[in-house]
């Protein structure tokens, strides 16, 4: 009889199981379905949201942070509803990031995906409701109801991201319950590719749907871009750009910029040890571009809340505006206020009192950009480069430091197998000269003609800086040949100009044993050689430059296991180790330069002592250059015992253990050295080659006494008239 009964009571256990298992949203009845009911007839903004049942265990979780973090923490909140086979409850704060979205399709996808999960994690504690034949909502969105929604479940809280996991059952065995997830709990849950939980974020972010409202709003902006695009085309034809009609219908560039504030909200990772990307490029945003190649023939978007008059304001308040200026005076600069103020005169979105509305579009208008820049720090920017790096669309952060990866990459919060930082060691190097207008024919020639070789002989990017006037001859000259251009005054020019004015002429000058130079005393050269100790300051994102003067020819490609001295697969095995990890050379050593690299002056020595051609660490440099600066700033005329001008100053600061490492002579071969197909440029260090070394060899003429020694060696074991030849077919080519 005892059997017969445990037997019953185990049966009418199972039963009372099935029969919950089965009955359990039904349970649920009076005020809430009530509200429910009222929910589900509200307007037509509210339709398609019906929550439909309500599980046994259900999962609230917060927002915080600005609209892209949002966005990403109800995509990682739905992945870990499935996880836990939890229902999801969107929260009911205001102004809710998917009021913005149709929620059609991401209801139906995280359906979806949670009904795989459970119908693939065998066995479940819940497969009668998410693998079942009738379909559950796996997402509840719900306003003012929580009281009701939660009253009588057990209430559980996550306080680690560890605990998600061994929960699942926990909930599940006793029901009704609630578990609660904080947005920092959800902002750091790591999205790693590859990972199915990096598959599913993008399954369910593919179905986030933007609203008409919106939609419609940025497509009324991008025709009002359109409007600028004239502006933009004349400003670039005056600097020389050239203009392509055929790039496709979306003429424009957005930059997320951290004009205002930045100091607050990089506040957090810039305590870090190590972290000094937060603030930096803000105010040589414009460098960046310049350099990075961004055309300013097309209408440049800026995705920031500052209104036009803001900008200006921000402009002249800079403490470096002159800085700021390349932003302004090369680019068509386009703000929000700028499109909006028209476009609500004739129409009123019905969402544009949300407090999300302007950043949605914003967003929706920088996934539309033929190239998108933004912050590295910023969620709003990583989350795009995120975006349109799997849509393989342009993506540039412009801040530079020592992190030199995005955010969210960083932190793995959202981290593709791809860094979408600033590489180490770029794919296409950069070619650095510094160049003065009003130095003669001479001057342009030479550009003119390694300009050309580089051009013809390598896969340099020709980056040039100098003091003209974006709009001058001179410098439109210089973008049409195929460089990228950037336009600087240097702070410390009125010194240079004094000294020079100072000494012309003076008797005593180059006493206590200092060296004299032919260019001491015309202004122009000498801004023009000093130009390049600001290369650190001017925002170029690179970590390694190459430099080198314009009196140069390109014989062969530049390489980075050329640069470095070291065979191909020493390269591959440290190209992608992080700038901490790398192995310096020492001082005259080959290797990757601490400070820079430089090769030998007029004599085969292996030492490093010519500034005309070099490999800058740039980190390094912009850490040393306010008291390079103080100490050439202090000195009384400019030259130094161990020569003059700023190669002087930087073999004279720059010594002992900050001396530079050695760059090989093939980036640095003379004209009168023996000749050497292997070489990768030829300077003409000394003798140029129409001034100097072609009337020597035709005459022998001889126009400045400090050369002879070299043209002699020119025609006897040099291969000046060779290399000359070769020039002028560059010039008149």
């Amino acid at each position: 009889m005892a059997a017969f009964s445990r037997t019953i009571a185990l049966f009418l256990g199972i039963v009372c199981l099935v029969l919950l298992n089965i009955w359990s949203p039904l349970l649920y009845d009076g005020s809430l379905q009530t509200i429910l009911a009222e929910y589900q007839s509200g307007d037509a903004s509210r339709k398609g949201r019906s929550p439909g049942m309500i599980a046994p265990v259900l999962m609230e979780f917060d927002t915080c942070a600005g609209f892209a973090e949002q966005q990403m923490q109800v995509v990682k909140a739905v992945l870990v509803g499935s996880e836990l086979g939890a229902q999801v409850v969107l929260p009911t704060n205001a102004g809710h990031v998917w009021d913005l979205w149709i929620l059609e399709p991401f209801l139906a996808v995280a359906e979806s995906l949670f009904r795989s999960a459970a119908c693939q994690r065998r066995p479940s504690p819940h497969p009668g409701y998410w693998c079942a034949q009738k379909h559950m909502p796996a997402v509840l969105v719900l306003d003012n109801v929580r009281q009701d929604l939660v009253k009588g479940r057990k209430s559980w809280r996550i306080e680690h991201v560890a605990e998600i996991e061994s929960l699942r059952d926990v909930l599940w065995s006793i029901t009704p319950s609630t578990v609660h997830v904080s947005c920092e709990i959800l902002s750091n849950i790591q999205i790693v590719e590859p990972g199915d939980k990096w598959d599913l974020f993008w399954k369910v972010w593919g179905n986030v749907k933007f609203q008409e409202d919106l939609q419609s709003t940025k497509q009324r902006m991008v025709e009002r871009l359109s409007l600028y695009a004239a502006a933009a085309i004349e400003k670039s034809k005056q600097m020389g750009f050239r203009s392509d009609k055929n790039k496709g219908a979306l003429h424009f560039n957005a930059l997320h910029l951290y004009a205002h504030a930045h100091g607050q909200l990089c506040t957090p990772h810039s305590s870090t040890p190590g972290r000094d990307n937060c603030i930096t490029n803000t105010l040589e945003v414009g460098n960046v571009l310049l350099s990075e190649g961004v055309s300013p023939a097309i209408p440049l978007y800026l995705a920031t809340s500052l209104s036009k008059d803001e900008l200006e304001q921000w402009r002249e308040e800079s403490k470096a505006s002159v800085l700021v200026d390349n932003l302004f005076d090369a680019y068509t600069l386009v703000s929000r206020d700028m499109l909006a103020e028209e476009i609500l005169r004739e129409w009123t979105p019905r969402l544009k009192h949300h407090k999300m509305f302007w950043p949605a579009v914003s967003f929706l208008l920088s996934m539309d950009a033929q190239m998108f820049i933004g912050h590295s720090i910023s969620q709003f920017s990583g989350f795009l480069m995120q975006i349109r790096w799997r849509g393989r669309q342009p993506i540039i952060h412009y801040n530079s430091g020592t992190v030199r990866s995005v955010r969210l990459q960083e932190t793995k919060q959202l981290a593709s197998k791809e860094n979408l930082g600033i590489p180490l060691f770029g794919k296409q190097i950069k070619w650095i000269f510094c160049i003065q207008p009003g130095r003669g024919d001479s001057s342009s020639h030479m550009a003119k003609v390694a300009i050309k070789s580089a051009l013809a002989k390598t896969s340099l990017v020709p980056v040039g800086i100098t003091t003209a006037s974006p709009r001058s001859k001179f410098a439109a000259d210089l973008v049409s040949a195929g460089v990228r251009l950037i336009y600087h005054t240097p702070s410390w020019m009125p010194h240079i100009n004094s000294t020079i004015q100072r000494w012309t002429g003076a008797k005593h000058r180059f006493g206590r044993l200092k060296k004299p130079s032919h260019l001491l005393s015309d202004l122009d050269a000498m801004v023009g050689t000093f130009l390049r100790i600001d290369i650190p300051i001017l925002g170029l994102l690179d970590p390694f430059l190459f430099y080198a003067d314009i009196d140069i020819l390109f014989q062969n490609d530049v390489t980075w296991p050329k640069l470095l001295g070291v065979e191909e697969d020493i390269f591959q095995e440290i190209r992608h180790l992080p700038y901490e990890q790398q192995q310096f050379a020492k001082p005259g050593k080959p290797g990757l330069p601490r400070y820079f690299a430089m090769s030998a002056e007029s004599e085969m020595k292996r030492e490093a002592v010519n500034a005309g051609v070099m490999l800058w660490n740039l980190q390094s440099m912009r850490e040393s250059y306010p008291s390079f600066l103080d100490f050439i700033v202090k000195s009384d005329d400019i030259t130094w015992p161990i020569g003059p001008g700023d190669q002087g100053a930087l073999r004279t600061f720059y010594k002992r253990d900050r001396a530079p490492s050695y760059l090989p002579y093939e980036f640095n071969w003379k004209a009168y050295w023996p000749p050497n197909p292997e070489a990768i440029l030829v300077h003409f260090h000394g003798p140029k080659c129409e001034h100097d070394i072609l009337p020597y060899l035709k005459d022998g003429h001889i126009n400045v006494s400090l050369f002879k020694f070299l043209l002699i060696r020119c025609g006897q074991d040099g291969d000046c008239s060779k290399l000359c030849n070769l020039y002028m077919q560059y010039l008149h080519a």
